[in-house]
């Protein structure tokens, strides 16, 4: 391990807590600084961390000595937090989804560009498993071509209160890219590049939020791949899981990140056992700030950059036109 990063936190809430306590945990960057619109908050990471608290995002970003700064502000705020954090020369870890709209992602790579600083996106499903070894799976060919995939995801809205910032469709993006973001950069990563979408929503009377109660989409993939997502917060009872099928097997889960509950089947109908070495054992919000930090090192090059962040942010919003329009949209980045 090279030096220890000196790491500012813009954004204390649940997931800037979160960050901070899986970046301490690295043992590769120490938090020096953090900023927050509610000082207690930002009292509370400082100090767990012994960083101290500052009283502004300006004082923030002209800290002395930082080497980035982890954003993670709600999404509507990304553009204008980025585009400032580039402009005082710091690279930067932004938490999903990248934006609300395709748009406000191109501003942002566009002021990293400028300014010549790095940018990663806090896409973390990438860094949980089982998906991290099934990504590795497909990588070394362990069961032939994927050639179709479902997920889904439903909640229950009513624990998100009507009044809160990710209850908003304009400031958290709705569904699609506060939650299901996650899911579609999953089926990113493993089918390919989207062609196009085919999508449904409805909202009802279910919940106060601006939440669809439930969402669909069908997406063709260029390399002739096909998947479905279906999500939504109009559920009474959460809902997590999948179906992968592959050339050479199909792996499921009816709860996803419970790594007991991965089923493989062969060819044959047969059970298949997880395949050696398994799965592995760290912590995912510690391994993409581990990535992160070593491409601030020079180490390597950023695991998750701007690019792969509006990609993702694409799929969610030709959903939303398809879903507006009752027709197929074509993916256009």
């Amino acid at each position: 391990m090279g030096r220890v990063m000196r790491v500012g936190l813009w954004g204390c809430g649940s997931m800037g807590r979160s960050l901070a306590r899986a970046l301490m945990a690295t043992e590769e960057a120490e938090l020096v600084a953090a900023c927050d619109l509610e000082p207690r908050s930002a009292a509370e990471v400082a100090k767990e961390g012994a960083a101290e608290v500052v009283p502004s995002a300006a004082a923030l970003l002209d800290y002395p000595g930082l080497d980035g700064v982890m954003i993670a502000l709600p999404p509507d705020l990304h553009g204008t937090a980025v585009a400032q954090a580039a402009g005082a020369g710091l690279d930067i870890f932004v938490e999903k989804p990248m934006s609300t709209t395709v748009a406000g992602c191109q501003e942002m790579l566009a002021a990293v560009q400028r300014h010549g600083v790095r940018l990663m996106v806090g896409q973390v499903l990438r860094y949980y498993e089982p998906y991290r070894s099934i990504q590795r799976w497909q990588a070394e060919g362990r069961f032939g071509e994927l050639y179709a995939a479902a997920i889904w995801r439903v909640t229950d809205g009513r624990r998100v209160a009507g009044t809160h910032w990710r209850a908003s469709h304009t400031r958290s993006g709705g569904y699609l890219l506060e939650v299901g973001v996650h899911e579609l950069d999953m089926l990113r990563c493993l089918m390919g590049r989207p062609q196009s979408v085919c999508a449904v929503a409805r909202k009802v009377t279910f919940h106060e939020g601006e939440w669809d109660d439930y969402i669909a989409l069908q997406v063709r993939f260029a390399g002739g791949g096909a998947a479905t997502y279906e999500g939504g917060a109009g559920s009474h009872v959460r809902r997590y899981g999948f179906r992968l099928y592959f050339e050479g097997a199909t792996v499921l889960s009816n709860a996803a990140f419970d790594r007991a509950a991965l089923q493989i089947y062969g060819s044959g109908g047969e059970a298949i056992g997880v395949p050696e070495p398994g799965f592995l054992p760290e912590h995912p919000v510690e391994a993409e700030l581990r990535g992160w930090l070593a491409a601030l090192r020079g180490e390597a090059p950023v695991p998750i950059p701007g690019e792969e962040g509006m990609a993702s942010v694409a799929l969610a919003e030709a959903a939303y036109r398809s879903a507006a329009s009752g027709e197929v949209v074509a993916y256009e980045i």
